[in-house]
């Protein structure tokens, strides 16, 4: 008996293969009113004035297009995408401040703090890489009122981060939040392209909200909890796509390298690459062609009787018939095509902000 056991013993080590961790998030407070179907409890409210008609809708804590309304076409169009999500505090002193501990989500790295509150809108902030079937993806928790950790530090789930706050542009203790996104890195030599592109310095390195684009991460909790074996690929591939554009095959477009789990088909010998966005521009499909392209251009956007650049922030443009990359969509197919050698653009850089670009697109948190 003791022989078998000793001749099977090496077998029985090559057959136990331990799977990949999955991406599963815990919520990053004790504010738990998303999976008790109170969406009003969870989301900090906006407030709204929009033809004398004041409001706090909580909506304007969701992620999309939850904000600026117009009215376009005899319908009210909200027209500012919010990148992430506003979590509404559970707990207060007396005086009103905010006490909720800020918790990471997963375990992972932490890549980038910023304890200076005027540092950018975002104020006081941390960004966490994890790892997603061996692709990085980004967690951000802005507005802290304190960060209690490093960078380089390790966490794990429910790692105590910092304390909620109203730190950045905008805010006020009344609508202290936390501002979460769950986000894939758009290049990694984003911090060249950055000069080459802005007059304004990049006090955030690789980590400037212009080179993460997030995902609805309330919507991915919603799904996960309901069929726990989903995975984060698996929730982007099945968003709805709004535009696609063929982008020419270069060396510097990363996103299939980084993202492998994007793309669909055999990427070899490619010529070109069709991309396919959501409205808000988040990349859900990828798809290698045989079609030489020159220039970037849009190949197809989904019907619609409102203009393009409402509904995409600028990145489509142009009519039905003829539908073209906006200013927006330009800036953005340049960074994902960037090439460290390139020389700065003069045109692009005259009078531009990062805001004028409209890439940075959580904006000021009013």
């Amino acid at each position: 008996m003791m022989k078998v056991f000793a001749s099977t013993l090496p077998l029985l080590f090559l057959l136990v293969v331990t799977p990949a961790k999955s991406f599963s998030p815990v919520l990053p407070t004790d504010n738990d009113a998303l999976f008790r179907g109170k969406p009003e409890k969870f989301y900090m409210y906006t407030d709204r004035d929009f033809e004398g008609v004041k409001s706090r809708p909580w909506q304007g804590g969701t992620y999309g297009f939850t904000r600026n309304q117009q009215r376009v076409g005899g319908k009210i169009l909200l027209t500012k995408f919010h990148e992430g999500i506003d979590v509404s505090p559970l707990h207060r002193d007396a005086s009103g401040e905010p006490l909720d501990e800020i918790r990471a989500i997963e375990e992972g790295r932490v890549v980038h703090v910023s304890d200076d509150a005027k540092d950018s809108n975002y104020g006081k902030l941390v960004v966490i890489e994890h790892q997603v079937e061996g692709s990085p993806v980004f967690s951000v928790y802005a507005h802290l009122a304190t960060v209690d950790v490093r960078r380089g530090q390790t966490v794990a789930p429910g790692d105590r981060l910092g304390l909620l706050g109203s730190t950045g542009a905008g805010l006020n203790q009344r609508r202290a939040h936390l501002h979460l996104e769950v986000a894939l890195l758009w290049h990694d030599q984003f911090e060249s392209w950055h000069p080459a592109n802005f007059p304004s310095p990049n006090k955030h390195g690789l980590y400037n909200g212009i080179n993460l684009m997030g995902l609805d991460v309330a919507e991915f909790y919603l799904q996960q909890r309901k069929k726990p074996s989903l995975t984060l690929p698996q929730f982007v591939r099945q968003q709805e796509p709004f535009f696609r554009v063929r982008i020419p095959e270069s060396p510097h477009f990363q996103l299939p390298r980084r993202y492998p789990w994007l793309v669909k088909g055999n990427p070899a010998g490619a010529r070109s690459w069709l991309v396919s966005f959501t409205a808000p521009g988040f990349p859900v499909l990828i798809e290698p062609s045989a079609e030489p392209a020159s220039t970037p251009r849009v190949e197809w956007v989904a019907p619609t009787k409102f203009p393009y650049a409402k509904l995409t922030r600028r990145l489509v443009d142009g009519s039905r018939s003829q539908p073209r990359l906006g200013e927006s969509g330009r800036k953005l197919i340049g960074l994902l095509t960037w090439d460290p050698a390139s020389r700065p653009v003069p045109e692009l850089q005259r009078g531009l902000s990062e805001d004028a670009a409209n890439l940075n697109l959580s904006g000021p948190d009013e």
